[in-house]
């Protein structure tokens, strides 16, 4: 998200719900374990609105799945959390820190307790959650990571900070901030950026959480409205969704989402009629339709063909809430739709 200047959304969070459900605490053995989907659930996208109620969220993570719960986090004070066991009725849950790691202001100064659009991935034998540490109107920012063994909302959740995994200071760089993570086998992979020099990927060391190598601008560049980038794999190729336009401004947000693909995970990311995606190409995946306006922050849960997005509700307000997304494919090329 770039300079999120309406933050005062997501402070909802602060109330945290009490009656909590009970759980079965395990710590999957992959992340495909980890996310499963039910067998018996129906497989038609549907028509109407999935998530029930009212879920604020802005810049929601990938959905994971530990225990029974499903969990998300999302821009906030310390991280904000929620979890469901069905993907439709949400709960606020704990959030991720109750106080800021003490690195993040010799990276970011003037850094307070606003942390934006985290993701998190099962690798390692662990959760391993990604976060952006910004202040509006600038590029000076932080990527951290932090771990924990499992999630679990009765039982606690026991969150080990790691520190900075990659640092911007400089709007002729990739801005750090706006995470994704693809597991792929073996490999892990970092897609990231927002506006300035663009969406990088970077490989991630699997054992440390941390990069390893440099960076390959894969999309964007020269101050144009590239950022939220989601790195999947389909098939044989590799997928980079990210959105253009403007977020952050209600019903006024003008968010929404490309593709492009490439047999790598570092590009070149190219749109169905082969236009690169650091030469303005990007086949136009999701875009405001009725009330969901602005849709961005894509991700898809690991082993399904479903999603998340966070949209501006035109019904209420422009207030940024959580959605369900469902992948469908044709001829190598996905769509997306509620």
């Amino acid at each position: 998200m770039k300079k999120v200047n309406k933050i005062a959304f997501i402070i909802l969070f602060g109330f945290l719900v009490t009656n909590c459900q009970n759980e079965e605490i395990n710590s999957p053995t992959s992340q495909s374990e980890a996310i499963v989907p039910n067998p018996k659930a129906p497989t038609q996208n549907l028509t109407a609105k999935t998530v029930s109620g009212t879920v604020p969220s802005h810049d929601p993570s990938t959905i994971v799945k530990s225990g029974v719960n499903y969990y998300v986090f999302t821009t906030g004070d310390n991280i904000p959390m929620t979890y469901s066991t069905n993907l439709t009725n949400w709960t606020w849950g704990t959030s991720v820190f109750t106080s800021t790691p003490s690195w993040i202001t010799s990276y970011v100064p003037g850094f307070t307790k606003t942390f934006w659009a985290p993701d998190v991935a099962w690798f390692n034998n662990r959760w391993n959650m990604y976060y952006s540490c910004s202040t509006f109107g600038s590029a000076t920012s932080a990527i951290g990571l932090v771990t924990a063994p499992s999630i679990s909302q009765s039982a606690g959740t026991k969150w080990t900070d790691r520190g900075m995994v990659v640092a911007s200071s400089s709007s002729s760089d990739v801005n750090a901030i706006d995470p994704s993570i693809l597991v792929d086998g073996s490999n892990v992979y970092m897609a990231y950026g927002s506006w300035h020099a663009g969406i990088g990927v970077i490989q991630i060391n699997p054992s440390t959480g941390k990069t390893t190598g440099s960076r390959t601008i894969v999309a964007g560049g020269n101050g144009a409205s590239w950022e939220a980038p989601c790195l999947i794999k389909e098939g044989s190729y590799y997928y980079l969704f990210v959105n253009r336009g403007s977020c952050c401004n209600g019903v006024n947000s003008t968010y929404y989402i490309v593709v492009g693909r490439s047999t790598s995970p570092f590009g070149p990311f190219v749109d169905k009629n082969g236009v690169s995606l650091k030469s303005g190409g990007g086949t136009t995946v999701l875009a405001t339709q009725g009330n969901y306006i602005g849709p961005g922050h894509l991700s898809r849960i690991v082993g399904t063909q479903k999603g998340s997005v966070h949209y501006y509700d035109g019904a209420d307000s422009g207030n940024p809430k959580l959605e369900i997304v469902y992948f469908t494919w044709s001829g190598g090329w996905p769509t997306l739709s509620y």
